[in-house]
């Protein structure tokens, strides 16, 4: 074909004799099809209207050759369209040798249509996906389970259904060009096999737009146990459910926007982390839609729920705020290792104290390090951690079901969330300040496992939160110097950065201990002393009553009539004990089981 390019309507010249088809009845749109549409090396099909189409030596004068007198008989386009006034003419290479010129229309006839594929019958060969309709020729068009008469009929589809044709294959037997085709129905649609036209018969389907190359997404994960919803389906129609187990091959058209959802918890308890392309992070939602292009490999990839967890805890205060971690020999009941006091740093230097000195850190914001549900209460008798915060994620502990990974942030002189609420990481929870047994203001931190069981939260085992190199506070690693001691602090590391943006900050709701006098010092002036705790046989309570509704350490009247007050309240609200959404009968029986706690 490439040695016919460059054909001129003036050429003249000696054709042989063919023929081959394809049908078509109507005009409509199909007589409008744009100039891209009919390119050289294309192919075209007489249309039913079109049979006994003339072909002529030259474009708009002359006699013709001979007729195509059969309808549904292809060739392919040797020249660039040739325009005589409003009529189209093509230069066509017909099945069985006959080459000439023939309009594209006549007397309000559409007489040819393009086909896909390219090439000369029976050497057809797809050169990517291509946009098809159903031609009136084709109404209705049969889609089969394979290319052959012999395949069963899946469907039927009318003229002007559409769809992507990108596998082709000959039926020498019947003289038939058949293509695999996903058309245009919900979520990727069907797929089958149908016929582009018949001797006789017409044109079946014509060609909307050039071809479009075909896209490979490539999708695996680290986890043999995952599945992924994919929308759309690709054009062999995978997955049919709409979800496939990794690893997955799908062929899309070029182009096509593809939405993947992982699952947040894969079957074997790891959670999802982020999507790679191609080995580089992507996204850490398990949702995304991108647009296919080329061969395109995507990898969900999963964690240890809990290693996921310890290593992407926020530090808890404002960007760009440094604090330096402490601990000392007596602190978490003679384990220095398992809790941090945090002072805010007025700079970081690489070598012990590790900073020039320190911030006045009193009523500062203190956030939470992860999303979870707050517990706002106070200490018996206002000692040990005062008025404190229990943050408790939905990061369950290996092996148990009701056992969860949960912070505590002590000492706070006010609480900027209510008791009982679910809280996003980097939210506003507290104010720092001084209360239970301290000697000044100053962030007491832990990391604990922490059980729910009906109406009470079991606090339980510390997990290490210092020199331990799955913990992470905003990406940084959370570290003392064991050799570098400081006076009123105990041992002291490298200052942590914040990295949270706080905006509007709720107002100051109060705790059962009084708030810490801050005194008249700016928040700003450097080179204040530090402080630290002073808990040591001062420990929380084993057990939190879920229906100390008010968090003062007691379920008595007062909690009660909180849930009486709230009776009926949906969403967020601090009597529906059982966090099922409304305050009702449920909350108030616990109430009533608990009181005197």
């Amino acid at each position: 074909m490439r040695g016919f390019t460059n054909i001129t309507p003036m050429m003249y010249t000696s054709f042989g004799m063919g023929a081959k088809g394809w049908v078509l009845v109507l005009l409509g749109c199909f007589a409008c099809l744009g100039w891209a549409q009919f390119q050289t090396g294309s192919r075209v099909g007489l249309t039913a209207a079109g049979a006994g189409l003339p072909v002529y030596e030259r474009p708009c004068a002359g006699n013709p050759i001979r007729e195509v007198a059969v309808a549904g008989t292809d060739g392919f386009l040797m020249a660039p369209p040739f325009s005589c006034g409003s009529v189209r003419w093509h230069f066509v290479a017909w099945q069985g040798g006959l080459r000439g010129w023939s309009p594209e229309q006549a007397s309000g006839r559409t007489m040819l249509l393009p086909l896909p594929g390219r090439g000369a019958y029976p050497n057809i060969r797809a050169m990517g996906a291509y946009r098809v309709q159903v031609a009136p020729d084709g109404n209705p068009l049969n889609v089969r389970t394979g290319p052959g008469l012999s395949y069963s009929v899946i469907t039927q589809k009318p003229a002007g259904s559409t769809g992507w044709a990108y596998q082709v294959s000959v039926d020498a037997a019947n003289r038939l060009v058949w293509w695999k085709i996903r058309w245009d129905d919900a979520n990727g649609g069907q797929v089958g096999w149908s016929a582009d036209s018949r001797l006789s018969g017409g044109v079946y389907l014509t060609v909307l737009e050039p071809p479009r190359p075909l896209a490979t997404l490539s999708l695996a994960s680290n986890n043999s146990g995952v599945s992924v919803q994919v929308s759309l389906r690709d054009l062999q129609g995978n997955p049919p459910s709409g979800t496939t187990s990794l690893p997955a091959s799908l062929s899309y058209v070029e182009g096509t926007s593809v939405t993947l959802i992982a699952p947040t918890t894969a079957p074997d308890g790891t959670v999802f982390v982020r999507w790679e392309q191609n080995g580089t992070p992507l996204s850490t939602s398990p949702s995304i839609t991108l647009t296919v292009s080329g061969t395109l490999s995507l990898r969900a990839v999963y964690e240890n729920a809990e290693a996921h967890f310890l290593a992407n805890l926020i530090a808890p205060w404002r960007s760009g705020q440094l604090w330096t971690p402490s601990t000392y020999d007596t602190h978490a009941g003679g384990n220095p290792l398992y809790a941090v006091d945090f002072n805010r740093a007025a700079s970081s230097r690489a070598t012990c104290p590790y900073t020039s000195g320190w911030i006045q850190d009193c009523d500062e914001v203190v956030v939470a390090s992860h999303a979870g549900r707050a517990y706002t209460r106070a200490q018996s008798g206002c000692t040990g951690y005062g008025n404190y915060v229990v943050v408790v994620s939905n990061t369950p502990v290996s092996g148990s079901s009701n056992t969860y990974l949960a912070t505590i942030y002590a000492h706070l002189n006010y609480f900027l969330v209510p008791n009982n609420t679910s809280v996003s990481a980097g939210q506003p929870i507290a104010r720092l300040g001084s209360t239970g047994s301290s000697t000044g203001p100053h962030l007491h931190y832990e990391v604990r496992e922490v059980t729910v069981s009906g109406s009470t939260l079991t606090l339980g085992t510390r997990r290490q939160v210092l020199n331990n190199p799955a913990i992470r506070l905003s990406g940084q690693p959370l570290n003392v110097d064991l050799n570098c001691q400081v006076s009123g602090l105990g041992y002291a590391g490298p200052p942590i950065t914040g990295t949270v943006s706080v905006g509007t900050i709720p107002g100051n709701l109060a705790g059962t201990c009084s708030p810490y006098s801050c005194g008249g010092f700016l928040h700003e002036s450097p080179f204040t002393e530090p402080d630290r705790c002073l808990i040591n046989d001062d420990e929380l309570p084993e057990v939190l009553y879920l229906t100390d509704v008010n968090g003062d350490s007691v379920v008595d009247e007062a909690d009660l009539l909180q849930v009486l007050l709230e009776w009926g309240c949906q969403g967020e609200c601090p009597a529906d004990v059982n966090a099922d959404g409304i305050v009702d009968e449920t909350d108030l029986l616990w109430v009533l089981s608990d009181l005197g706690r």
